[in-house]
Parts: structure tokens; C-alpha cells; sequence
């Protein structure tokens, strides 16, 4: 009763995910074993949890923002010992404290508002993560497996495939939430590579950011020809044409150049 009468707020972009059939699917894709340490960012009124908490994780951490809901899964997850719940917005939490030193695997519908944020952080995380699925708004998840020159491909799609392997599992329709939203929604895999550059991950965000903007503009605009040239890119190209290959290069070619001032 208590869940029914919640109601979902604006402010946390929380859209209620109610299909079963879509619940168990995405719990199929983290393929949990009693030795997993699982964190589920955005809790809700716990549906997903529960779905989680009968495949017997070691431990499963649910960070939720909003106090609203806290009596409602405190009540619904009581028995349960290997489920601890953390009353705290996700960016205050810091994932490698509840990795234990393990690998965790992360799992969440995010919220449509801050999303984008949430999966910025990732990188930053990538040596605990084991994988990551994700509920998003369907136009964020078609980023993150767009192809050069399209309008899809942006900083997003980059930052996120120098690290991850994407795969975009499935389309779901507003009427599976309550409230519907206004957007249709879709699941991803994240996978980490097993060779990423060595490279500081808040520089290399910092340097791909910055080539975004004003994407129709040529490189040679916004970078020394002589680095282009050294990276083997053309500098007539634009922004949206390099692959992702072409990012870590010049950013490699960057750092030695950098290196060589001080020097």
C-alpha cells in the first residue's frame, strides 16, 4: 500500500519502472553470483531491488536521494542481510569504499535529469567495475553507440567508448513506467576494456569536451596543425568525422608535446 501511495517528484526525474518482463531482463544481464558485490544507483520504491536481492548477491548497496521512500524499502527489504540501503545523492558516494577492493557491478534506471552525469563518472571508477547496466532515455543510449558523423556521436559518445565496450540491449516504451514519461527509454551493457590509455582520465575528458565545441568547425582551428599532422589526422577534418582511435592519439601526441615545454 505504502508504494502506491508514493508519489513520484519532478525534481529527481523519478519515472517508476513497473514491467516485470523488462525487470528480470535487465537482472539477467548482470549475471549475479553469490560472490558479487552489486551497487543499484536510484533505488525508487525498490522493484528492481527486489528482482536483484532473489538472485543472492553478496551484498547489494541501493543508493537513493529521496527521504520519501526510505520507511517504504526499509520496510520491503527488512529481511534481507545482504542489502544495505545508503541515504545519500549519488555523487556524494564515493564507490571505491563499497568495492571492499572487489569488482562491482553497477546497475540503475537513472534518473533522465542527471544521467548524463552519472555516466561521466564511470570512467573515473573503471578499474572496480565489473560492468555496468544502465536504464536512459533512448536518445542518451543512441549516443553512446553512435558512429562517426553522425549527429548522435558527441563528447558523450566518446569519453564513454575510449573506456567501455557499449552494447544497446533493448527499446522501452513510456507505458512500462509510472508516470509514463515523455521519451522512450533504453538499456545498455557497459563493459570495460581491457586496454584503455594510461592517460589522466579528468585531462583526456577536459581535452575531448573542449574539441566539441563548435563540433562543424575543422580541427586545424582549435588544434596546432603540426600536432594534427603528427597524430596522422588531417586538419580539414571536423570533430565528428575522427574515430575514436584518432581521440586517444592526439591526446597522446598532446601529453608529449606538453611534457616537452617543461622539459
Amino acid at each position: 500500500m505504502k508504494s502506491r501511495k508514493f508519489k513520484t517528484k519532478k525534481k529527481f526525474g523519478q519515472h517508476i519502472l513497473i514491467s516485470e518482463g523488462v525487470i528480470k531482463n535487465i537482472a539477467d544481464q548482470i549475471h549475479i553470483t553469490p560472490e558479487d558485490i552489486i551497487v543499484e544507483i536510484g533505488v525508487g520504491t525498490g522493484q528492481l531491488t527486489e528482482e536483484l536481492l532473489k538472485r543472492n548477491p553478496k551484498i547489494l548497496y541501493g543508493i537513493e536521494i529521496d527521504p520519501e521512500t526510505y520507511p517504504i524499502i526499509e520496510e520491503k527489504f527488512a529481511s534481507y542481510q545482504n542489502f544495505i540501503l545508503i541515504k545519500k545523492d549519488f555523487f556524494e558516494v564515493n564507490l571505491r569504499q563499497l568495492s571492499e577492493g572487489e569488482k562491482i557491478k553497477i546497475v540503475g534506471n537513472l534518473p533522465y535529469n542527471v544521467a548524463s552525469l552519472i555516466l561521466v563518472n564511470m570512467p573515473f571508477y573503471l578499474k572496480i567495475i565489473n560492468l555496468c547496466v544502465f536504464m536512459l532515455q533512448k536518445e542518451v543510449a543512441e549516443k553512446l553507440t553512435a558512429k562517426p558523423e553522425t549527429k548522435s556521436y558527441t563528447f558523450l559518445t566518446v569519453f564513454l567508448n575510449t573506456y567501455f565496450e557499449i552494447h544497446y540491449l533493448m527499446s522501452v516504451p513510456a507505458r512500462f513506467f509510472r508516470p509514463p514519461p515523455k521519451v522512450t527509454s533504453a538499456v545498455v551493457k557497459m563493459i570495460p576494456k581491457k586496454d584503455v590509455p594510461q592517460f589522466d582520465v579528468k585531462g583526456y575528458k577536459n581535452f575531448v569536451s573542449k574539441l566539441f565545441h563548435e563540433r562543424r568547425k575543422m580541427l586545424r582551428s582549435k588544434i596546432d596543425e603540426k600536432l594534427l599532422e603528427k597524430a596522422g589526422i588531417e586538419p580539414e577534418k571536423r570533430v565528428e568525422q575522427l574515430q575514436i582511435s584518432d581521440f586517444i592519439n592526439l591526446y597522446t601526441e598532446y601529453l608529449k608535446g606538453k611534457h616537452k615545454s617543461k622539459n
